[in-house]
């Protein structure tokens, strides 16, 4: 049975959600504060974790940076901000998906349907390069660092999944499509713009730690390509 955490201030709609998602046969914990949801996620490692933006003190950015910090586990934000901006911080912060309330249950179950699919598919999946290394950047996927000169940057799940596919194109593009269907099970203009924001954290991720080399190019109107440094290099 998968366990889902709900974060959110609203008495009322965890009371409503914990019972749609006992029908729907998961098992429910839920939490209306930032920091007892932290605690509570790392008490009953939840299989995916709903967190509401507008919380009163450790907000749902807060609580998805902190969340982010001790787990994997995918993080979907509902919000009623619909603001674009709101929605880059939280996927900055650490968040998978988000969906703008108010949202129908179906759609809300199909969004948790795909990031738990997603969780679960790189340990089905053997990816042929679990890592990259050049003399500058060396990319470690099981570890989810980037690492150059001594210094390191963190990656996200999300990030270290797109690099994966990226790593395993074998010097084709990764599609819109594909990707879009990989994370999130659907091809829609949310998708697209999530996935646009995750490939922008990841490269000025890459660009604190190297800035003389793009690694991740558009190839418009198709995808991205992950373009190594010695292939730049002559021989």
């Amino acid at each position: 049975m998968d366990k889902i955490l709900i974060i959110d201030d609203d008495l009322d709609f965890i009371q409503v959600m914990t019972i749609k998602f006992h029908l729907d046969g998961y098992e429910v914990f839920s939490a209306t504060s930032g920091w007892e949801g932290i605690k509570l996620a790392y008490e009953a490692h939840p299989d995916i974790i709903l967190v509401d933006i507008m919380m009163p003190e450790t907000d749902g950015f807060d609580t998805c940076q902190n969340l982010r910090r001790m787990t994997n586990t995918p993080i979907l934000i509902l919000t009623a901000r619909s603001a674009e901006s709101d929605v880059i911080r939280g996927l900055y912060q650490g968040a998978d998906d988000f969906l703008s309330k108010p949202f129908s249950h179906e759609i809300l179950e199909a969004r948790i349907r795909a990031l738990l699919r997603r969780a679960r598919a790189p340990k089905q999946a053997s990816a042929k390069a679990d890592h990259y290394s050049d003399n500058v950047l060396r990319i470690d996927l099981e570890s989810q660092y980037l690492v150059s000169l001594g210094k390191k940057k963190k990656l996200t799940p999300t990030e270290r999944d797109i690099l994966t596919i990226l790593l395993n194109s074998n010097d084709r593009s990764a599609t819109y499509q594909e990707l879009s269907m990989r994370f999130w099970g659907r091809y829609d203009q949310s998708a697209k713009d999530s996935l646009a924001v995750h490939v922008t954290s990841l490269r000025k991720k890459i660009r604190t730690l190297c800035d003389d080399h793009e690694y991740i190019q558009n190839q418009w109107g198709v995808g991205y390509l992950f373009v190594p440094r010695k292939s730049l290099q002559p021989e």
